[in-house]
């Protein structure tokens, strides 16, 4: 895989905490609002799923009757999603080489993953996206209210500091993001979620030229 080194140290602090990251997150629900949007928008079909994580969402968008492949960078999350979703596929893909022909899937995915995209590489990761999904195939996005891009250090799920790259995104900047990579924005919203974070909720279509 092509990726920076800060790319490559989140990726490890995901593998260190996998097991407990994967715990912390597990609550079902977080995205039954929007699943359920995303099934008003795409009531069937086979959808791909960048950053899969702990494998929560994948288990209801299962349950939700899609078809369904998950994709993720970090082998100990995939450990953990696998373990909550015996049966289900999943690989482990950068977003930037998803190994998948050209429109295969109706729809995508991608919560909480592309603020983990260096900006000077976002285009790269969702004309990647654009590639494998169809014309006209929807997708979810939720990324990080805020400005700039900074590696963050945590202490949580010690005894390991882990550091993280994020990139915070205004509603205006994502949306010329996704208007220069030939994506339609269906729905946009603000999903505030305690404490510091506010979600940029995103229902995208795709557009092939």
């Amino acid at each position: 895989m092509n990726l920076s080194r800060d790319e490559r140290l989140t990726i490890a602090s995901y593998d260190n905490m996998a097991e407990a990251w994967a715990r912390e997150h597990a609550t079902p629900g977080w995205w039954s609002e929007e699943i359920a949007k995303f099934k008003g928008y795409l009531p069937t079909g086979k959808i791909i799923e960048v950053g899969s994580g702990g494998g929560r969402d994948a288990k209801e968008l299962v349950e939700a009757g899609y078809g369904y492949v998950g994709t993720d960078v970090s082998s100990g999350l995939l450990v953990e999603a696998k373990k909550l979703n015996p049966g289900v596929a999943f690989l482990n893909q950068s977003v930037y080489e998803l190994d998948f022909p050209d429109n295969s899937f109706d729809g995508f995915w991608a919560s909480a993953v592309l603020l983990h995209i260096p900006k000077n590489r976002i285009d790269e990761a969702l004309q990647s996206l654009g590639r494998v999904v169809r014309d006209k195939g929807v997708g979810f996005i939720s990324v990080k209210q805020g400005e700039g891009e900074r590696m963050e250090f945590e202490e949580a799920h010690a005894p390991s500091v882990h550091q993280r790259l994020f990139s915070y995104y205004s509603e205006d900047e994502f949306k010329d993001v996704l208007l220069r990579n030939n994506f339609t924005t269906l729905e946009f919203y603000l999903k505030p979620s305690g404490g510091k974070t506010t979600w940029l909720v995103f229902f995208v279509q795709a557009r092939k030229i």
